[in-house]
């Protein structure tokens, strides 16, 4: 009962690489890609090697290890390898989870992914890579987020298109959506602060 308990909390996190639409602040600059198609990118990769690890085999702590890749359609890809660690507990009597803490520790290599925005296909690769540290606090039932759920991204990308060739560096924090499904994103990219939502 406890092993269904949380693999039934392992799929309902599937649905965090989703992200709706938004067209709130988008501070990248008039030409070049939409640094919110950048970063959604960055994230959906990252929630793909954290639904990559599947349901947990043991019963209460976690302990995964991820590698996953991440195919555009358009070629390239982004390569997540890392941990996911932490623990479930879970009602011995009914099997459902109470609450529980995960963190992630993940490493994105970027190879020539490309992307469109703004009307144009762009490719991105690694500067040298970008790395991704997040806290998930699951509330009772497994399925959702506590508000101090949060991932916190670093590093860089070099970014080249039909007359453009750009190295983006941040350093982002997105608070995730009760539900998984996006979250805030606020911090800096080339020194200029960004805040807007996925």
């Amino acid at each position: 009962m406890k092993k269904l308990a949380i693999f039934i909390c392992a799929l309902s996190l599937l649905a965090i690489s989703g992200c709706k639409k938004d067209n709130n602040n988008d501070t990248s600059a008039t030409s070049g890609p939409s640094n919110k198609d950048m970063v959604k990118l960055i994230f959906q990769s990252g929630m793909a090697g954290y639904n990559a690890a599947g349901p947990t085999k043991s019963t209460y702590p976690i302990n995964l290890n991820v590698d996953q890749t991440v195919n555009s359609s358009l070629g390239g890809n982004i390569h997540v390898t890392g941990s996911i660690t932490g623990n479930i507990t879970i009602n011995d009597q009914t099997g459902e989870v109470q609450s529980g803490t995960m963190l992630l520790g993940f490493t994105e290599t970027i190879n020539d992914y490309i992307f469109a925005s703004n009307g144009k296909n762009y490719t991105m690769n690694g500067d040298p890579y970008v790395s991704l540290a997040g806290t998930f606090t699951l509330l009772p039932g497994g399925n959702t987020f506590g508000t101090a759920s949060s991932m916190e991204y670093s590093g860089g990308v070099k970014v080249t298109g039909d007359g453009f060739s750009k190295t983006f560096n941040f350093n982002l924090t997105i608070i995730l959506n009760t539900n998984g499904t996006g979250g805030t994103v606020s911090g800096t990219i080339n020194g200029e602060s960004v805040n807007f939502s996925l």
